[in-house]
């Protein structure tokens, strides 16, 4: 939480830097670039949550070599899978930047700051499953104080870069920062748990488990891809593939069919609103990772205690977050100092929040059922995030910045959040007859 309430402080101060620093159309291009890198969402499929999920429900038995077997295997496969996907990646950056920025009539030089950080960005994706395993297994702590520490220093790294007039090359500058802590946490910091990883267990234990190395037991055959992840994966990477699609693009829509300056404000005030859902969404994904565990234990009581709290807390900051957010823009002629112009529209912000409020709903009740292993709701997510799609690009074809926000509150909160809350009602119900 800690490193989230850092982003929503050290937002307003890179937000007056950005101001004094970049032109508006700058400012777009600015944008894009970050808009761009998030296709990597596409790459990682949604597996980052599966891994955390998995390795907490392994994280009580890595006292044996069953256990143990099992959680290697695990980071072995992961790290092969984002192994591949991070060239592929960085491929698909360089050439869809490309064919977006080369659209725009500006002589500002975007080229080399995005093969940059295309490449940068690509090597903290190797990393990437080692970070949710450790969160999974127990070492939240470590994980979100190195993540706390990328916020810090990122946020002074960006502030020093502006100041120093580096403008575009200060997203690279950011995305190695992201890479130093990443290559220490999983290299450096927790090695050891890695390492133990492929340490042989000695006596009893390791005798009693021989035969779970050939994956022989009912109970405990050896870590499978296509049985443990498989089934979760290729439904989240179907969902995740539709909602970026559908939700992530909104700075790129505007760039392509409009001009940069609208562009950059819609992205100014995006970078606002994510801080907000990022503090939000933390509170939730810091107790993600426990409740898995507390389900792999078997305690479902204290698993759904910490959830219904946590929702509650998380909702609250995010309506208060919109609320703000809106109100201030809304005040801003007063100061005269012209900074209304950097942002969209206080209503345009005030409908925006409307969907994400029904998008923070969608995601605290899906993490909940990943908590629990099951099946994400794919059918209620590809119909609800398919209409957000189609009316985004449509919207922002037609309607710009107003077409974008107005169809993604409307299907979102009418079309998304009902078919998925039906589907998550039948699912609690299901489970607590199970139980």
């Amino acid at each position: 939480m800690g490193a989230r309430i850092w982003q929503a402080l050290a937002g307003p101060i890179t937000i007056a830097f950005l101001i004094g620093a970049l032109t508006l159309p700058e400012q777009g291009i600015y944008y894009a670039l970050a808009n761009i890198l998030g296709i990597q969402m596409f790459f990682e499929l949604g597996l980052l949550n599966v891994l955390v999920s998995q390795a907490g429900h392994l994280s009580s038995s890595l006292s044996t070599a069953l256990g143990r077997l099992r959680m290697r295997e695990l980071v072995g496969a992961s790290s092969r899978w984002f192994g591949s996907v991070s060239l592929l990646f960085s491929v698909c950056v360089i050439v869809f930047g490309w064919k977006v920025l080369s659209r725009t009539s500006s002589d500002i030089e975007w080229h080399l700051p995005l093969i940059c950080l295309a490449v940068v960005s690509a090597a903290t994706i190797v990393l990437s499953p080692y970070i949710a395993v450790l969160e999974g297994a127990g070492f939240r702590e470590q994980v979100y104080r190195i993540r706390f520490l990328q916020l810090l220093s990122g946020s002074l790294v960006v502030w020093v870069s502006l100041i120093l007039g580096f403008k575009l090359w200060t997203l690279v500058a950011s995305a190695a920062v992201q890479l130093f802590w990443s290559v220490y946490l999983a290299l450096v910091m927790r090695s050891d748990f890695f390492a133990s990883l492929r340490q042989p267990m000695s006596g009893r234990d390791e005798a009693g488990d021989a035969a779970t190395e050939h994956g022989t037991t009912a109970s405990g055959a050896s870590f499978s891809w296509t049985r443990d992840v498989l089934p979760l994966q290729w439904r989240l990477a179907l969902m995740s593939v539709v909602y970026h699609f559908a939700t992530q693009f909104f700075t790129v829509i505007v760039l392509t069919y409009h001009s940069a300056a609208e562009a950059g404000r819609l992205g100014m005030t995006l970078s606002v609103t994510a801080a907000i859902q990022s503090i939000a969404t933390a509170w939730i994904y810091t107790k993600f990772s426990l409740v898995a565990a507390k389900h792999g234990a078997g305690d479902r009581e204290a698993a759904g205690t910490i959830w219904r709290r946590t929702a509650l807390v998380s909702t609250a900051i995010l309506c208060l977050g919109m609320l703000a957010a809106s109100g201030i823009v809304a005040l801003l002629p007063l100061a005269q100092l012209g900074l209304e112009r950097r942002f969209i529209e206080p209503w345009q912000i005030a409908v925006l929040g409307i969907g994400c409020l029904a998008n923070h709903i969608v995601s605290i009740e899906g993490f909940y059922v990943l908590s629990r292993r099951g099946k994400p709701f794919l059918l209620a997510a590809l119909t609800g995030f398919s209409s957000t799609a189609v009316a985004t690009w449509m919207g922002g074809y037609l309607y710009s910045t107003s077409g974008i926000v107005i169809g993604y509150a409307v299907t979102t909160a009418f079309i998304t959040l009902p078919l998925h809350s039906y589907v998550y009602m039948r699912f609690r119900r299901d489970v607590s007859a199970d139980a």
